[in-house]
């Protein structure tokens, strides 16, 4: 497999050798070609690496062979397969304990953002902000926190200004509070020397805390230690044997998972349903465009993957993307998190082939607006169309229960039938998205 590289060379797929389904030319036919039983072996295997594992986070063996089985299915297609080599920081938590010492004596449920440095604090008293989010040293009105746990709320400011203004005022560590229901999970962004080490807690736990400091000292100690170190990765990169370079469709997800659990909502479901395309769109004899797809790697910790991808293209090779189409979390248990249709003036109107499927498949969707938290978020800053799917919530999210049992199989054959219909136009047409572009002047989206 090449190394290297912004994107496959053009006709880089040989023939199929497993031609079985005749040849899907058309929307509706590259719908009805999608196996739901193939999309159930698929996620089946990623389960099963996950758990031969423990996890598929980008850096470990899990990833690797999760890699090794996306390659290898993309070449029984008859793909030719490129890996985008690139280096991420590679994080992880050797030793892990939060306690609490007084006023009450219990472990405290905690979760390590990712990038956090090691931490040792003992019997430390906790810091509380007055009124403050604890973003800027003057939300501490000059307190000097050196000894202490910094504790505060999430909202107004990334957890890494927070982090860094903790460590400015010389606190020992940082515990960020939830603002919504839940875990708090989540990154400082980037690796940092400004930060403290940073850990989440629920906002029950976090409001608990800030009521018994109000009324007297609160002593926790933290010992937690980071393994942190470069570490090689990989995108995984395949495309049709046909058609056009200069106006290619492309379609990606997210291959990485999380320390914490399988990733197998979030996202082997979005991986596997960019290899049944794929895998149906080999037998498809022309194509009018190139159709091209993607598996990324680390965007669990800054989409870093395909923000390395989008960095290497030429603006030619920007340029020629009309669409980029990503998949995150596509198959909610029963519908119970509504699927979102990615919709914004970025996606020019394409998630309107999306949406008519789920809608012929009485499947439930929704909108979902450009958060910028998903490998979409390069190609739309980089002034590439875009539009995909993802669910809004899942209660199992960067969890040990994101397991086989947290996917709906008929969500994903719903999420893949979608995905076909628009790859089934776009293969042969892309006027819809291209005449918006095209527009003139006074319509013209900037992202055009």
């Amino acid at each position: 497999h090449a190394a290297g590289g912004p994107a496959p060379a053009a006709s880089a797929a040989a023939p199929a050798t497993d031609r079985a389904g005749g040849n899907p030319n058309s929307p509706e036919k590259l719908v009805a070609a999608i196996s739901a039983a193939n999309l159930e072996r698929d996620i089946r295997a990623f389960a099963d690496i996950a758990e031969e594992h423990g996890n598929r986070a980008a850096g470990t063996p899990g990833y690797d062979a999760s890699v090794d089985y996306a390659v290898a299915e993309l070449e029984k297609a008859g793909y030719d397969v490129e890996l985008e080599e690139f280096e991420i920081t590679y994080t992880e938590t050797l030793r892990n304990e939060f306690t609490q010492e007084g006023p009450v004596q219990r472990e405290l449920p905690h979760e390590v953002l990712t990038y956090s440095p090691s931490a040792t604090a003992e019997s430390a008293q906790l810091a509380v902000p007055t009124g403050a989010l604890g973003c800027t040293t003057a939300d501490w009105g000059g307190a000097d926190l050196t000894g202490r746990i910094a504790l505060v709320s999430r909202g107004e400011c990334p957890f890494a200004q927070k982090s860094t203004t903790a460590a400015e005022l010389g606190a020992e560590a940082v515990v960020i509070y939830n603002n919504a229901d839940g875990p708090l999970n989540g990154t400082l962004g980037a690796p940092s020397d400004d930060y403290v080490g940073t850990v989440g807690i629920t906002r029950d736990l976090g409001q608990e805390l800030v009521a018994q400091a109000a009324a007297g000292p609160v002593t926790v100690s933290l010992d937690l230690e980071q393994l942190v170190e470069q570490r090689p990765t990989v995108n995984i990169l395949a495309e049709t044997r046909t058609g056009r370079d200069d106006n290619v469709v492309m379609v990606g997800a997210h291959l990485d998972g999380v320390p914490a659990g399988p990733g197998i909502h979030d996202n082997a479901s979005g991986s596997v349903v960019t290899l049944e395309v794929a895998r149906q769109m080999a037998k498809v004899n022309k194509t009018g465009n190139t159709v091209r797809f993607a598996l990324w790697g680390a965007e669990e910790i800054g989409l870093l993957g395909a923000a390395h991808h989008v960095a290497e293209l030429s603006q030619s090779e920007r340029d020629a993307i009309a669409m980029y189409v990503n998949l995150d979390m596509v198959a909610p248990l029963d519908h119970q998190n509504t699927l979102g249709v990615l919709t914004g003036d970025f996606s020019l109107g394409a998630e309107s082939f999306l949406q008519e499927q789920l809608e012929r498949d009485g499947h439930e969707h929704g909108p979902a607006g450009n958060g910028g938290n998903s490998d979409y978020a390069p190609f739309v800053a980089a002034g590439i169309p875009a539009t995909g799917l993802l669910s809004y919530r899942d209660d199992n999210y960067h969890t040990a229960q994101d397991d086989i049992e947290n996917v709906s199989i008929t969500s994903l054959t719903h999420s893949a039938r979608a995905v076909a219909n628009l790859v089934g136009t776009f293969m042969h047409d892309t006027s819809s998205v291209n005449d918006k572009c095209n527009a003139g002047k006074s319509g013209k989206p900037k992202q055009c």
